[in-house]
């Protein structure tokens, strides 16, 4: 996947799919970030890039999986107290 997905193709991906990428970006940026620290990788710019596109991917992530809780809570209705 390329390292720039736009929101909506985020979205269209299944929950299955989107936590492989969000894992496989999660070790892309640890990569930058080492590579920034030891002073081997001089486009500090693409790891900020890399990273922001990290908490998209946790973002739409977190949504997809809060969907179905949300749609169980809505479905039952709660206990009255007497």
């Amino acid at each position: 996947m390329s390292s720039l997905t736009t929101i909506k193709e985020l979205n269209k991906m299944s929950p299955e799919d989107l936590r492989k990428e969000v894992i496989a970006q999660e070790n892309t940026v640890v990569k930058l970030r080492l590579g920034v620290k030891l002073g081997k990788e001089k486009d500090s710019a693409k790891y900020i890039r890399e990273k922001k596109q990290l908490a998209r991917m946790k973002t739409v992530q977190s949504s997809v999986s809060s969907l179905p809780t949300e749609a169980k809570k809505a479905k039952v209705a709660p206990a009255k107290k007497s």
